[in-house]
């Protein structure tokens, strides 16, 4: 063997082995910016010991997620909750599994009157205007810190006779 010819191929493996490394960091923060998380507010003001968390997600991957959980300081308990339509009834229940669905190429709202983070046992003093930081948990994407907007919870067109969540979408 010729010296150019070790050179040469001493310098492909070189490059081969670079072109892995960039291919297997590439492939965590591919992962973590294929879901876009916005619009997220936070229904926490209210004078009870519950309140809710609503947002936008958008899957720009091209695999399926999930929202498995998450967590807000000042909450006892979190889960993942939705309403339905049962007879003529609004009725609000943890979803199957405690999960998600965040299919690949999709938006999901969580929004009042549908699906939605629900904060039970609520320990913290929220206040109208603060940004709450709150952590989402993925199936796949693994977990995300979002901040979320207390607003107002009569600028929110709740009913407050009866405990009703409302039905319109999160602004």
């Amino acid at each position: 063997m010729t010296r150019k010819f070790v050179v040469v191929m001493m310098l492909f493996v070189v490059l081969a082995a670079g072109c892995v490394g960039v291919e297997e960091t590439m492939t965590t923060p591919e992962m973590t910016v294929a879901l876009a998380v916005g619009n997220v507010t936070a229904n926490l003001a209210l004078p009870s010991d519950t309140g809710a968390v609503y947002m936008h997600i958008v899957n720009n991957s091209a695999a399926d997620d999930a929202l498995i959980d998450a967590a807000i300081d000042g909450c006892g308990t979190i889960e993942l909750h939705e309403m339905i339509n049962d007879n003529d009834t609004m009725v609000m229940r943890q979803v199957e599994g405690n999960r998600i669905p965040i299919p690949a190429g999709e938006t999901v709202m969580l929004q009042r009157g549908g699906l939605h983070i629900m904060c039970i046992g609520k320990t913290g003093e929220f206040t109208i205007g603060q940004s709450v930081p709150v952590t989402l948990t993925f199936e796949k994407a693994g977990t995300m810190e979002v901040m979320a907007d207390v607003l107002d919870p009569a600028k929110l067109g709740m009913e407050m006779n009866g405990g009703g969540m409302g039905t319109d979408e999160a602004p």
